[in-house]
Protein backbone atom coordinates (compact mmCIF):
# COMPACT_ATOMS: atom_id res chain seq x y z
CA UNK A 1 0.00 0.00 0.00
CA UNK A 2 1.23 3.62 -0.74
CA UNK A 3 1.72 5.79 2.13
CA UNK A 4 -0.01 8.79 1.85
CA UNK A 5 1.45 12.39 1.36
CA UNK A 6 0.49 14.60 4.15
CA UNK A 7 0.65 18.28 3.37
CA UNK A 8 -1.01 21.22 5.29
CA UNK A 9 -1.02 25.27 4.95
CA UNK A 10 1.13 26.43 7.59
CA UNK A 11 2.03 29.43 9.01
CA UNK A 12 4.98 30.42 12.09
CA UNK A 13 4.09 34.35 11.79
CA UNK A 14 0.85 36.77 11.18
CA UNK A 15 0.60 39.26 8.59
CA UNK A 16 -1.75 41.65 6.61
CA UNK A 17 -1.38 39.45 3.54
CA UNK A 18 -2.32 35.73 4.55
CA UNK A 19 -0.90 34.05 1.16
CA UNK A 20 2.02 35.63 1.86
CA UNK A 21 2.80 33.98 5.64
CA UNK A 22 0.93 30.87 4.54
CA UNK A 23 3.12 28.10 3.12
CA UNK A 24 2.74 25.05 2.13
CA UNK A 25 5.10 21.75 3.64
CA UNK A 26 4.69 18.12 3.70
CA UNK A 27 4.55 16.41 7.15
CA UNK A 28 4.84 13.32 9.39
CA UNK A 29 2.17 12.60 11.60
CA UNK A 30 1.94 12.24 14.76
CA UNK A 31 1.54 8.48 16.41
CA UNK A 32 -1.94 8.44 17.52
CA UNK A 33 -2.67 8.42 21.34
CA UNK A 34 -5.78 6.48 22.93
CA UNK A 35 -8.89 7.92 21.97
CA UNK A 36 -7.40 9.65 18.77
CA UNK A 37 -8.05 9.02 14.90
CA UNK A 38 -6.71 9.88 11.97
CA UNK A 39 -8.97 12.22 9.36
CA UNK A 40 -9.00 12.77 5.84
CA UNK A 41 -9.74 16.03 5.05
CA UNK A 42 -12.38 15.88 2.21
CA UNK A 43 -13.59 20.03 2.40
CA UNK A 44 -12.14 22.70 3.83
CA UNK A 45 -13.92 26.58 2.95
CA UNK A 46 -11.91 29.68 3.33
CA UNK A 47 -14.36 32.31 5.35
CA UNK A 48 -12.76 35.39 6.85
CA UNK A 49 -12.76 34.58 9.92
CA UNK A 50 -9.99 32.07 8.65
CA UNK A 51 -8.13 35.02 6.91
CA UNK A 52 -8.34 37.01 10.33
CA UNK A 53 -6.63 34.63 11.98
CA UNK A 54 -3.97 34.81 9.80
CA UNK A 55 -3.16 38.38 9.87
CA UNK A 56 -4.07 38.38 13.90
CA UNK A 57 -7.06 40.44 13.33
CA UNK A 58 -9.44 37.90 15.13
CA UNK A 59 -10.88 37.69 18.38
CA UNK A 60 -9.19 34.44 19.10
CA UNK A 61 -5.76 33.73 17.90
CA UNK A 62 -4.14 30.04 17.80
CA UNK A 63 -0.48 29.75 19.45
CA UNK A 64 2.24 30.05 16.08
CA UNK A 65 2.99 28.04 14.32
CA UNK A 66 -0.43 26.76 13.07
CA UNK A 67 -2.33 25.82 10.54
CA UNK A 68 -4.72 27.28 8.66
CA UNK A 69 -8.82 26.25 8.35
CA UNK A 70 -11.16 26.59 11.37
CA UNK A 71 -13.87 24.40 9.84
CA UNK A 72 -14.10 21.20 7.36
CA UNK A 73 -15.24 17.75 6.75
CA UNK A 74 -13.60 14.18 6.44
CA UNK A 75 -13.39 10.84 6.72
CA UNK A 76 -11.54 8.64 9.94
CA UNK A 77 -8.94 6.80 8.03
CA UNK A 78 -7.37 5.50 11.46
CA UNK A 79 -8.16 4.66 14.76
CA UNK A 80 -5.92 4.28 18.26
CA UNK A 81 -6.91 1.33 19.66
CA UNK A 82 -9.87 2.12 22.10
CA UNK A 83 -11.15 5.03 20.33
CA UNK A 84 -14.67 3.29 19.94
CA UNK A 85 -16.72 5.75 17.77
CA UNK A 86 -16.81 7.10 15.21
CA UNK A 87 -15.06 3.96 13.05
CA UNK A 88 -12.47 4.01 10.15
CA UNK A 89 -14.76 5.06 6.78
CA UNK A 90 -16.91 7.38 8.72
CA UNK A 91 -17.87 10.66 7.59
CA UNK A 92 -17.24 13.26 10.41
CA UNK A 93 -17.74 17.26 11.04
CA UNK A 94 -14.01 18.21 12.18
CA UNK A 95 -13.94 20.37 15.44
CA UNK A 96 -13.93 24.04 15.39
CA UNK A 97 -10.22 25.23 15.02
CA UNK A 98 -8.52 22.35 14.36
CA UNK A 99 -6.80 23.36 11.45
CA UNK A 100 -7.99 22.20 8.57
CA UNK A 101 -6.44 23.41 5.75
CA UNK A 102 -4.21 20.01 5.60
CA UNK A 103 -4.90 16.41 3.68
CA UNK A 104 -5.23 14.86 7.20
CA UNK A 105 -5.33 16.09 10.44
CA UNK A 106 -5.44 14.05 14.07
CA UNK A 107 -8.49 14.54 16.77
CA UNK A 108 -9.83 13.60 19.38
CA UNK A 109 -12.58 10.60 18.98
CA UNK A 110 -15.13 12.32 21.13
CA UNK A 111 -14.61 15.71 19.32
CA UNK A 112 -15.95 14.51 16.21
CA UNK A 113 -19.56 14.54 15.00
CA UNK A 114 -20.61 11.34 12.56
CA UNK A 115 -22.02 12.40 9.05
CA UNK A 116 -23.70 10.60 6.69
CA UNK A 117 -22.37 9.02 3.94
CA UNK A 118 -24.72 11.39 1.67
CA UNK A 119 -24.28 15.34 0.82
CA UNK A 120 -21.95 17.01 -1.16
CA UNK A 121 -18.50 17.74 1.52
CA UNK A 122 -18.42 20.95 0.59
CA UNK A 123 -21.87 22.11 1.34
CA UNK A 124 -21.36 19.77 4.46
CA UNK A 125 -17.68 21.10 5.62
CA UNK A 126 -19.50 24.83 6.30
CA UNK A 127 -21.90 23.39 9.18
CA UNK A 128 -19.78 24.30 12.06
CA UNK A 129 -19.90 28.20 12.23
CA UNK A 130 -22.45 29.82 9.54
CA UNK A 131 -25.46 27.97 10.01
CA UNK A 132 -25.14 28.03 14.27
CA UNK A 133 -24.35 31.77 13.53
CA UNK A 134 -27.25 32.53 11.76
CA UNK A 135 -29.63 30.88 13.89
CA UNK A 136 -28.05 32.21 17.42
CA UNK A 137 -28.42 35.78 15.64
CA UNK A 138 -32.38 35.04 15.04
CA UNK A 139 -32.96 33.73 18.40
CA UNK A 140 -30.74 34.75 21.05
CA UNK A 141 -30.76 38.17 20.84
CA UNK A 142 -34.24 39.56 20.57
CA UNK A 143 -37.37 37.59 21.30
CA UNK A 144 -39.26 37.97 17.81
CA UNK A 145 -43.06 37.00 16.91
CA UNK A 146 -43.87 35.40 13.59
CA UNK A 147 -44.56 38.40 11.37
CA UNK A 148 -41.76 40.64 11.99
CA UNK A 149 -39.35 42.46 10.22
CA UNK A 150 -35.44 41.48 10.59
CA UNK A 151 -33.17 43.98 8.35
CA UNK A 152 -29.62 42.50 7.91
CA UNK A 153 -26.75 43.87 5.96
CA UNK A 154 -24.43 41.78 3.64
CA UNK A 155 -26.83 39.36 2.98
CA UNK A 156 -25.11 37.39 -0.03
CA UNK A 157 -22.80 36.43 2.63
CA UNK A 158 -23.08 32.39 3.93
CA UNK A 159 -24.39 33.73 6.83
CA UNK A 160 -27.05 35.83 5.00
CA UNK A 161 -28.17 33.54 3.18
CA UNK A 162 -28.51 31.14 6.21
CA UNK A 163 -30.59 34.00 7.76
CA UNK A 164 -33.10 34.53 5.18
CA UNK A 165 -33.56 30.99 5.18
CA UNK A 166 -34.01 30.44 8.34
CA UNK A 167 -35.90 33.76 8.85
CA UNK A 168 -38.87 32.75 6.83
CA UNK A 169 -38.80 28.96 7.98
CA UNK A 170 -39.97 31.19 11.48
CA UNK A 171 -42.48 33.05 9.90
CA UNK A 172 -40.07 36.25 10.19
CA UNK A 173 -39.65 38.84 7.05
CA UNK A 174 -36.51 40.23 6.46
CA UNK A 175 -35.03 43.19 4.55
CA UNK A 176 -31.64 42.56 3.00
CA UNK A 177 -29.12 44.96 2.27
CA UNK A 178 -26.05 44.33 -0.30
CA UNK A 179 -23.47 46.20 -1.62
CA UNK A 180 -24.08 45.93 -5.61
CA UNK A 181 -27.27 45.73 -7.74
CA UNK A 182 -25.92 42.46 -8.77
CA UNK A 183 -26.38 40.43 -6.06
CA UNK A 184 -30.34 41.53 -5.61
CA UNK A 185 -31.22 38.24 -7.49
CA UNK A 186 -29.11 35.36 -5.63
CA UNK A 187 -30.70 37.05 -2.09
CA UNK A 188 -34.19 37.66 -3.71
CA UNK A 189 -34.07 33.86 -5.01
CA UNK A 190 -33.09 32.41 -1.76
CA UNK A 191 -36.57 33.81 0.07
CA UNK A 192 -34.98 37.50 0.62
CA UNK A 193 -38.89 39.54 0.82
CA UNK A 194 -37.11 42.86 0.16
CA UNK A 195 -33.46 43.27 -1.19
CA UNK A 196 -31.87 46.84 -1.15
CA UNK A 197 -28.98 48.07 -2.33
CA UNK A 198 -26.97 49.91 0.57
CA UNK A 199 -26.51 54.10 0.74
CA UNK A 200 -27.37 57.17 2.83
CA UNK A 201 -31.02 56.89 1.98
CA UNK A 202 -31.39 52.80 3.22
CA UNK A 203 -33.47 54.06 6.06
CA UNK A 204 -36.14 56.03 4.38
CA UNK A 205 -36.28 53.03 1.46
CA UNK A 206 -36.49 50.24 4.25
CA UNK A 207 -39.39 52.39 5.74
CA UNK A 208 -40.75 52.38 2.46
CA UNK A 209 -40.91 48.51 1.36
CA UNK A 210 -41.70 47.60 4.98
CA UNK A 211 -44.47 49.88 5.02
CA UNK A 212 -43.03 51.88 8.77
CA UNK A 213 -42.90 48.44 10.55
CA UNK A 214 -41.40 48.43 13.70
CA UNK A 215 -38.46 46.46 13.44
CA UNK A 216 -36.65 45.38 16.91
CA UNK A 217 -33.80 44.13 15.00
CA UNK A 218 -31.03 44.56 12.87
CA UNK A 219 -27.68 42.49 12.12
CA UNK A 220 -24.35 44.07 10.83
CA UNK A 221 -22.25 41.91 9.65
CA UNK A 222 -20.10 45.26 8.08
CA UNK A 223 -19.07 47.94 10.76
CA UNK A 224 -18.10 51.42 9.86
CA UNK A 225 -21.26 53.66 8.86
CA UNK A 226 -23.23 50.44 7.38
CA UNK A 227 -24.01 49.64 11.84
CA UNK A 228 -25.51 53.58 11.98
CA UNK A 229 -27.62 52.96 8.49
CA UNK A 230 -28.99 50.07 9.90
CA UNK A 231 -29.64 51.65 13.70
CA UNK A 232 -31.64 54.21 11.95
CA UNK A 233 -33.99 51.95 10.14
CA UNK A 234 -34.86 50.67 13.66
CA UNK A 235 -37.96 51.30 16.18
CA UNK A 236 -36.93 53.03 19.33
CA UNK A 237 -35.53 50.52 21.48
CA UNK A 238 -34.06 48.17 18.85
CA UNK A 239 -31.18 46.86 18.99
CA UNK A 240 -28.28 46.30 16.69
CA UNK A 241 -26.08 42.82 16.49
CA UNK A 242 -22.76 43.17 14.60
CA UNK A 243 -20.82 39.75 14.30
CA UNK A 244 -18.58 41.13 11.56
CA UNK A 245 -16.26 43.74 10.38
CA UNK A 246 -16.22 43.47 6.83
CA UNK A 247 -15.45 47.35 6.46
CA UNK A 248 -12.20 46.79 8.28
CA UNK A 249 -13.29 49.82 11.13
CA UNK A 250 -14.90 50.25 13.93
CA UNK A 251 -18.59 50.21 13.98
CA UNK A 252 -19.87 54.14 14.09
CA UNK A 253 -23.81 54.09 15.10
CA UNK A 254 -25.35 58.06 16.11
CA UNK A 255 -26.86 58.52 19.22
CA UNK A 256 -29.35 60.65 17.56
CA UNK A 257 -32.01 60.65 14.19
Amino acid sequence: MTTPAYRRARYARRGPTPHEVVELESFDPPALQAGEVRVEVLAAPINPSDLMTITGDYGRLPPLPAVGGNEGVGRVVEAAAGAGAPRVGQRVLLPVGIGTWATHVTARAAELVPLPDAGDPVQLSMLAINPPTAALLLQDIVDLAPGEWVVQNAANSAVGGYLVQLAKARGLRTVSVVRRESACAQVAASGGDAVLVDGDDLATRIRSVTEGAKIRLGIDAVGAAATDRLAQSLAPGGTVVNYGAMAAAPVSCRPWR
